[in-house]
């Protein structure tokens, strides 16, 4: 029988613990969202955040071990993210899986969330073949990564500014919309057809992998300072539409060019902003149009959650990878 692991994910505002059989049987994938804890602020409060951790985080395992209908002393191995996020939220995650490593005497095991991503698609396939491309759009993030197999791969495309997400979310507070500003720009593209405008597409006709979204964001508060006031505004609705047609262009032509480049059959998007509808549509009808498969979680494991990181962590367990108790949480992605 495959093993039984606990994995834990605390890099950014959400707290997550999942148990999982093997890389494609999750028993447990609990997630409790900070999101209302930070909205009074604009954003995350890092000194917050890791106190919500550490006091939501060791009730959230005695949960998911309920729900799974384990102990403490079934499980075979346990994992953390300890790197990138937020440092003080990554050690309260990292410091409870050494603990537990520590005192049931079982294998620990330290997860890159970002390389995590792409497995939140792959639990539910466990046909996969390599070599592929992932784009992981989280966060921060805006990453084309060409991976080889588990744990063998390299980064081929990034975003030099702005991430992609991280555009839609300043967009989305120029225009008055609520957070999460992703999907409330979703949302409206979902059903408006885009205006006939010519918003900038960042570095779509230069021939590399990476990605810029700082122009576009500018782009667009010159076009709202432009044309909407008090007096008389437009419809904002096609300009929107229009905008996230603009950021679909870019993430769905880098992506298959980054296939192309590197012959790869298989392409997966994750992360927070893979869960949007237009998005999803836009990647589904050009793999249609290929001889790609697609590959993408269920909305629901789109954004931070354990299960992806338990997937990912039962690859290595299986192929023998073992962490020290001296793991180190390590904020940034290149360190």
């Amino acid at each position: 029988m495959a093993a039984l692991g606990l994995a834990i994910d605390t890099t950014f505002d959400d707290t997550s613990v999942a148990i999982v059989r093997g890389a494609n049987t999750v028993l447990a994938n609990l997630t409790i969202s900070q999101f209302e804890d930070h909205k009074a602020f604009g954003g995350v409060v890092p000194e917050r955040a890791s106190r919500r951790h550490l006091e939501v985080i060791h009730p959230l395992i005695d949960r998911a071990l309920a729900e799974a209908e384990l102990s403490y002393r079934d499980l075979d191995w346990v994992a953390a993210s300890n790197r990138p996020g937020l440092l003080g939220a990554i050690l309260v995650g990292l410091s409870v899986a050494k603990s537990l490593s520590y005192a049931l005497d079982i294998p620990l095991i330290g997860i890159n969330h970002i390389e995590a991503h792409p497995y939140a698609g792959m639990i539910e396939h466990d046909d996969v073949t390599f070599p592929l491309i992932n784009l992981v759009v989280a966060g921060g993030h805006t990453l084309l990564i060409h991976q080889r197999g588990h744990g063998d791969w390299t980064v081929v495309g990034r975003s030099v500014d702005d991430a992609a997400g991280e555009c839609a979310d300043k967009v989305a507070r120029i225009f008055g919309l609520p957070m999460p500003g992703g999907k409330a720009i979703d949302d409206i593209a979902m059903v408006t057809a885009a205006g006939d405008y010519d918003f900038p597409r960042p570095l779509l006709n230069q021939d590399n992998l990476d990605f810029s979204f700082s122009g576009l964001k500018t782009a667009m508060k010159r076009f709202h300072d432009a044309h909407f006031s008090p007096e008389g505004n437009i419809a904002k609705e096609p300009v929107l539409a229009a905008f996230f047609e603009s950021v679909c262009d870019v993430l769905v032509a880098k992506t298959l060019r980054a296939a192309d480049r590197y012959g790869v059959g298989t392409i997966t998007v994750s992360g927070g902003l893979a869960a949007s509808r237009r998005l999803r549509r836009r990647f589904a009808d050009a793999a249609a149009q290929t001889d790609l498969r697609l590959i993408h979680p269920r909305a629901a494991l789109c954004t931070d959650n354990a299960a992806m990181v338990g997937c990912l962590a039962s690859y290595y367990y299986a192929a023998g990878r073992r962490d020290t108790l001296d793991l180190r949480a390590v904020p940034n992605i290149s360190d």
